[in-house]
């Protein structure tokens, strides 16, 4: 079958025999898809294979034989479909450009990503198109027993100077692809734990150093539920101003006990009133539960907690629910803390019906918030 070629702006899509490769406007291999599997390269040449399995979707990380081969093959597929096609002289050039990625060059091209960022260890899904700006490295918290994201590196909040280098490596390195961003995500954390005045001249940094046109989806980040009552509803409102637009809060769970063993800081009530304080300052609302975390000891008390909590927030349209299947982290010492108090994690038919129960649930709640899956597991950036 001849291969087809659907050319957008900023995308080419090479497709035959139900099999997809899609490139950026460099020739960087973007995705790969084929029936029952798909296959996503991240900018710092991670590649991270999904497929269809009996309980929803499995994710594993290619190695480095698999990238290459995987690579060298669309590269062969490439370069017989341009010199046997009867193609455009724009078409021809484009897949010139996607042949000089070898897969040695796109080693070196994650290579450049590390030297510009720290590992971005986690983002909302609707945040993997955004611009990260690593304002902050790390968690000011970060003992969290079910979270090892950040346990490779202090909190430390960045400098006018090392912030101006960030962001001149950051222009380097995207160089034409940043017309490809839409929004501008702080990372790492909690970067809203910043002092306010901080904050805004950072905001201040990046408007000036930035395209205009990442703004215009708004500033986007994580918070904790913990360290909110630090800014005023007045500091809020004066960040809200500056672009802020989208808060992710790491909620977890409305059990009080479980958010103990979890080392969650405080209560549930307390998370509640930081998150309704966020909606009377303006900010759209993200709000993340684990589901399965505890447990079957916990099960049942984290589903009912966790929607009574819920229940008496103010959502708005545009506000979301994250539901993320709980997977236990390598370095926090959960899966000893979890043996030692005798808790059996869910088998993977009970998670999806939990899953499915809390889904069901906040639907019927909430009608007008998108209550959807996060797995930690497809994160690429």
């Amino acid at each position: 079958m001849t291969p087809v070629a659907t050319m957008r702006e900023a995308t080419l899509t090479i497709g035959a025999d139900k099999k997809y490769a899609t490139f950026d406007r460099t020739g960087r291999l973007l995705f790969y898809t084929e029936p029952g599997k798909a296959v996503r390269r991240g900018l710092d040449h991670r590649m991270v294979e999904s497929a269809e399995g009996e309980w929803g979707r499995s994710y594993r990380e290619l190695n480095q034989a698999e990238k290459n081969e995987m690579i060298e093959a669309l590269r062969e597929g490439i370069r017989s479909y341009s010199s046997s096609a009867d193609i455009d002289v724009i078409l021809r050039e484009k897949l010139e450009q996607i042949g000089a990625w070898t897969s040695e060059k796109l080693a070196r091209d994650g290579d450049q990503f590390h030297i510009m960022y720290r590992p971005i260890s986690i983002l909302p899904p609707d945040q993997y198109r955004s611009l990260v700006v690593q304002v902050a490295e790390g968690c000011s918290y970060n003992r969290c027993l079910f979270c090892d994201f950040y346990r490779d590196r202090p909190f430390h909040i960045k400098s006018e100077q090392e912030l101006t280098l960030h962001l001149a490596l950051l222009k380097a390195f995207f160089a034409e692809r940043l017309q490809d961003r839409s929004g501008v995500f702080l990372g790492d954390g909690n970067a809203l734990v910043i002092p306010t005045e901080r904050l805004q001249s950072i905001i201040h940094l990046l408007k000036r150093e930035l395209p205009s046109t990442l703004f215009e989806s708004g500033i986007a980040t994580f918070m904790d539920t913990f360290s909110l009552e630090r800014k005023s509803l007045e500091e809020l409102r004066r960040l809200r101003e500056e672009g802020m637009q989208i808060v992710y809060v790491g909620f977890e769970t409305g059990a009080d006990p479980l958010r103990d063993f979890l080392r969650k800081q405080g209560t549930a009530d307390e998370a509640l009133t930081a998150m309704i304080t966020l909606k009377q300052a303006g900010y759209q609302l993200a709000v993340i539960v684990l589901v399965g975390a505890g447990g079957k000891e916990y099960a049942d008390r984290h589903v009912k907690d966790t929607l009574s909590v819920l229940a008496k927030l103010p959502f708005t349209r545009g506000d979301l629910i994250y539901l993320s299947p709980f997977v236990e982290p390598d370095n926090t010492g959960y899966t000893e803390t979890a043996t030692s108090a005798g808790l059996a994690a869910l088998p993977e038919e009970e998670l999806d019906a939990q899953y499915e129960f809390l889904r069901q649930e906040l639907r019927s709640m909430h009608p007008e918030v998108k209550v959807t899956r996060y797995s930690i597991l497809q994160h690429l950036y």
